[in-house]
């Protein structure tokens, strides 16, 4: 699943490596591979299948990808992932994080934005134990308009 979605984020597709024995039958541990990425992609298939290439690197430390309309990110948080996910250089304001495939909800708080400054503040987002998915935990962030990502130096740009 973890290499799935690291090509999906990237543009990518996968083609899995799956084959019968000499008999025709499709291994066990082969037939166990497909059953788990097909249960995990019935939860979490709004943020793969017809979805673009996700945000760019330095902006989330993490695969990502986004809706044809660039209105909505999905975040791609594997099991170990704990506590804070943060997002970085994001100028749009976020209307909802949902946690997808559940009805969970999160907060976020931005971080160090001063009024003055072109500079965005740093998205925290807070990912309880509770929500957390056993391979990988997708965030849906719904924004108020299309993606918008500071690329300047920061200071007084």
């Amino acid at each position: 699943i973890t290499i799935f979605v690291e090509a999906v984020s990237n543009g990518g597709n996968l083609l899995l490596d799956i084959g019968p024995k000499a008999d025709g039958t499709i291994p066990p541990e082969q037939i166990h591979i497909l059953k788990e990425l097909g249960k995990w992609n019935r939860k979490n298939g709004e943020a793969i299948f017809g979805t673009l290439a996700g945000l760019p690197q330095g902006h989330f430390y993490g695969p990502s990808t986004m809706s044809k309309d660039s209105m909505t990110v999905y975040l791609f948080l594997p099991a170990q992932t704990s506590g804070n996910v943060m997002v970085k250089g994001l100028v749009n304001d976020i209307k909802d994080i949902q946690v997808v495939g559940t009805a969970q909800h999160l907060q976020h708080k931005v971080v160090g934005k001063i009024s003055w400054s072109p500079v965005p503040g740093l998205v925290f987002i807070n990912v309880p134990e509770t929500v957390k998915d056993e391979y990988i935990t997708v965030l849906k962030l719904t924004l108020d308009k299309p993606v918008k990502l500071y690329r300047g130096q920061g200071g007084l740009n």
